[in-house]
Formats: structure tokens, C-alpha cells, sequence
């Protein structure tokens, strides 16, 4: 399957040699044999932190993941759960290592993979994104396409390009024939949940979605990286979305401080969500993830919870009016229940205020989640076309909305203030609708791929303005060890973003 510029890759200049780090590898050899002298994973190849130009030999990330180089072999640990996952990445070709350089011998319950890894086995569509944003999804082998937001998975999996095979109960044999059972397939992502686990020494534990803050989510991309070689591929892809980010983040600032030195009340803002106890009756609460009310503050905005004396969310009865109060005097609520079918049920405004039994304050922008749906039609996917089950309506939010938060962050504060930013633009992936305003859901099936791929070419989105050359020059430069590197980037994408 050729590579294609889907809007989640890297914009302009795919073929640029800096950034083909996975195709370009070459294996070791009898005709090359191993050279015990050789830096393989060079400086500049490696994961960056905190703006440098190079990674260290050792690197670790939000307190997420850490990587160690060594001559011919990285050690990728993931220090979101417990104990922490060990993956020995060794250089394609060599000798699967048992030894430290240090002569400590490499843990017993690690798991090894060559590398650049070949072929990917994925179940769930979080990991999809982000191989789709580094350019990989000819690496993806076989996927289950029932949770699959992304045109472009979907068109290669209609296409036979990408082999669709449910991973759920119903279809448990076949995944593990196809992950487990297939030599084409060398690595399988899965999380802390075991989504699409194959069981076997194949599984990685992959887990961008636990972490609180919304940039953190994002830094995930370099540790999937590390599998086949792109570190300065995914370096440059989370550079490019902290710019964006903070250069929204600086505009939504200077909204808020304005409106402080008119004696305006700082807007305040809410996530919606429901909870349910231990007799699966449903109640609805504020929510409190951290990396949501993120969103609000950075937004310029006062994120709004109501919490017990344990520091929990509190339940609101259905029936009854606690959020009716609560939401009374917000500015901007953001309802993320969900619906298995909102584009039918809860496309009008009344619906959803229906739903929730609230009424807005004079002004206040009532939002959803659902801006952008998968199509979940009889022929949506290939495999579910002719298998048990159905794709099912699949919403952009739940699936790139992980690794695209200057996007998200955009697109709020848009609608908090529609002059401050452009909006996102038709053929990017959007994730807010603003229901106070009459938007719809709108399903965007395979065909829609090739739209994604225009409007990446053509920079319409965001945080491709600034090209893959272009930030590859700036990374190399030394400028790009001091403020001004920074203040480059947002200057060039506060034109973006305003629509200058």
C-alpha cells in the first residue's frame, strides 16, 4: 500500500530524507555485519524533550515512558502502569540482546522486536491515529474497523489494503489467526485494557489517553515512534502541535485579560458527562479529568466542578434539578454524553436541552462532541459488510482527538469566540458542534479521504502550515535552541489561526 498525505500525516515533502528513517534502515547482514563500535540510533534520530534539537542516550517523557539508547538497541519502557512494560528494540538484522552494556542482564520478563517493525496488528482506533499522523498506515496489516473514525482507514480497509478482522468475542479466533498466527505481523498495539491484545509477545501496551494533560496525550507519538524508527518524524509532529496549541492558548489569553480590564466576569465553562453506579443506574455529574478542564482554562476560561468532601465528582439525579442549578450561570457547556445515533436523536438544540433538562443563560454556547461521525452503513466497512456486527457511528472525537489538541483547543475557543480564530476549516477534522448555533453532526464515510488529503497538501489545516522542511531547517539550526525558535513558530501560526 502506497503512503498518502492523509490529513493526520505530516503535510509537504513526504520524500524529504530526514524524515525516512523507516524505509531507509539497513538491516544487518552477513554482507553488514554488526559493528559494536557504531552509534545506530544517532543524536539526531532520537526522541527530543523540551525543545532540543536531538535527543539524549536518555530520555523520559511526562513521566509517561522513557527511552534508553544504546549502540545497536533502545529500551522503551511504559511507566503508565504497574509494573512498568520493558521493550527491547533492536537494530533489524542483529542479535536479540540479553545484556546490559553494562553486563546487567536485560530484564527476563521484556518483550523484543526488530526494528524498523514491518507490519502492525490494531484493534482499537486510538493507535490508528496515530500511525496515520506519521505517515505508517501502510504498516498496518490488519485492523479492526468496527470503532474506525478515519476516512482514510476506512477507504484502505474497503480497499483490501488493510486487512479488516473484528477483534471483539465474537470473532476472538480470527484476530488471533491474523495477530498471532501471522508472520506479516510483527507488532500488536493494545492498551491497559487489553483492546485488541493478541496475547502473545507481539502485544504492546500503548496508552495515550491516561495521561492528564492534553499536550501529554499528544507526546504519545513518539513513543509508537520508537517502533519503527521516526523519532524525528514524531518530533516534529508534536513541535508543530505544541506551537499551534500555544499560539491559541496566547490568543484565548489576551481575550480573557481583556475582558478583565472591562470589568467583564470571567466566562466560565463546563463538561457535561454521565456516571453510573454499581446497579447501572445513570446520573449526571460535571466531569473532572484534568486534561478537560485543561481545555477550559487554556480556552480563557473558569472551568467549572462540583465535587463531594472526597474530592469525586457528585451525581445528580436524572430527575431532578441539580444540573439544572449548576449549569445556571455558565458560559459554555460542553455535553459529551453519548448517543448511539446523534444525528438523529439530539440534531436540534431543544433535543438536547430536552435530554439534559437545562436551560441556557442568556448568551451561553451550548456544545457536543459529535461534529464529525463515521459512517456506520451496511457497506461502511468491508469486513463487517459479510461479518456479525456493524462499524457503528464512531465519533473523531474519541479516536484523534488524543493527538490533535491545538485542533481541539481551536475549535473551542472558536466558539467562545468566533472572531479571535478561524474556524476549521470543512475538509479538516473538526470535533466541536456548536448546538446553540444550529450545527449538525456530519458523517464523513471512506470516500472522504481524498479531501483529507487535498486540504493537507494545500495547508488548510492548522497545524500543517508550517511544512516538514521548514521545521526540519529550524530544528537544525542553533536558533532552535533558544525563545526565538519558539516565537517563530507562533508568529507563523497566529496567521493561520486568525486568517491573516
Amino acid at each position: 500500500m502506497a503512503r498518502h498525505t492523509a490529513i493526520f500525516a505530516l503535510a509537504a515533502f513526504l520524500a524529504l530524507a530526514a524524515f525516512d528513517a523507516a524505509d531507509a534502515t539497513t538491516c544487518i547482514t552477513s554482507s553488514n555485519p554488526l559493528d559494536n563500535d557504531k552509534e545506530y540510533f544517532a543524536a539526531s534520530d532520537r526522541v527530543a524533550v523540551d525543545g532540543t534539537a536531538a535527543g539524549s542516550a536518555e530520555v523520559t517523557v511526562a513521566g509517561d515512558f522513557s527511552i534508553t539508547y544504546h549502540k545497536h538497541f533502545k529500551v522503551l519502557k511504559n511507566l503508565r502502569v504497574t509494573p512498568a512494560k520493558t521493550y527491547v528494540l533492536r537494530m533489524c538484522g542483529s542479535d536479540v540482546p540479553t545484556k546490559y552494556p553494562n553486563g546487567t542482564a536485560i530484564e527476563s520478563d521484556a518483550k523484543h522486536f526488530s526494528v524498523p517493525v514491518k507490519g502492525v496488528g490494531v484493534g482499537g482506533s486510538i493507535p490508528m491515529a496515530f500511525l496515520e499522523q506519521l505517515d505508517l498506515l501502510d504498516k498496518i496489516k490488519v485492523a479492526d474497523p468496527q470503532y474506525v473514525h478515519s476516512p482514510c482507514v476506512r477507504n484502505a480497509e474497503k480497499a483490501g489494503t488493510i486487512l479488516g478482522q473484528g477483534s471483539g468475542s465474537a470473532h476472538a479466533a480470527g484476530w488471533a489467526s491474523l495477530t498471532k498466527g501471522n508472520d506479516a505481523v510483527d507488532l500488536v498495539v493494545t492498551d491497559a485494557w487489553s483492546t485488541g491484545a493478541c496475547g502473545c509477545d507481539k502485544d504492546v501496551v500503548f496508552d495515550p489517553s491516561t495521561d492528564d494533560t492534553p499536550l501529554g496525550r499528544a507526546e504519545w507519538i513518539k513513543y509508537i515512534s520508537t517502533f519503527f524508527n521516526e523519532e524525528g518524524r514524531a518530533n516534529v509532529a508534536f513541535e508543530r502541535e505544541k506551537a499551534a496549541y500555544d499560539a491559541t492558548k496566547r490568543i484565548a489569553k489576551d481575550i480573557a485579560d481583556l475582558d478583565a480590564s472591562l470589568q467583564k466576569p470571567k466566562k466560565k465553562c463546563a463538561w457535561v458527562n454521565e456516571a453510573y453506579d454499581s446497579n447501572w443506574n445513570s446520573f449526571w455529574k460535571l466531569d473532572t479529568a484534568p486534561y478537560k478542564l485543561a481545555y477550559c482554562a487554556d480556552a480563557g476560561m473558569e472551568a467549572v466542578t462540583d465535587k463531594d468532601s472526597n474530592g469525586v465528582a457528585k451525581n445528580y439525579v436524572k430527575s431532578g434539578t441539580d444540573l439544572k442549578n449548576a449549569l445556571a450561570d455558565v458560559d459554555v457547556i460542553i455535553d459529551e454524553t453519548y448517543n448511539s445515533d446523534p444525528a438523529r436523536y439530539l440534531d436540534t438544540k431543544e433535543k438536547v436541552l430536552a435530554k439534559l433538562g437545562i436551560t441556557l443563560k442568556q448568551g451561553a454556547v451550548l456544545l457536543r462532541l459529535d461534529r464529525e461521525l463515521s459512517n456506520n452503513s451496511a457497506t461502511s466497512t468491508k469486513f463487517y459488510e459479510n461479518n456479525a456486527g456493524d462499524s457503528g457511528i464512531n465519533w473523531a472525537w474519541t479516536e484523534s482527538g488524543v493527538l490533535r489538541p491545538a485542533h481541539v483547543l481551536q475549535g473551542l475557543v472558536h466558539a467562545v469566540w468566533p472572531d479571535s480564530v478561524k474556524g476549521i476549516d470543512a475538509a479538516c477534522v473538526d470535533y466541536f458542534r456548536d448546538v446553540t448555533a444550529g450545527e449538525k453532526p456530519v458523517v464523513k464515510d471512506h470516500t472522504h479521504c481524498d479531501k483529507w488529503d487535498k486540504a493537507n497538501a494545500d495547508a488548510q489545516c492548522v497545524t500543517n502550515i508550517i511544512s516538514d522542511d521548514e521545521m526540519a531547517s529550524i530544528r537544525a539550526s542553533p536558533a532552535a535552541d533558544r525563545p526565538s525558535f519558539v516565537v517563530a513558530l507562533v508568529v507563523a501560526l497566529f496567521g493561520a489561526l486568525v486568517g491573516a
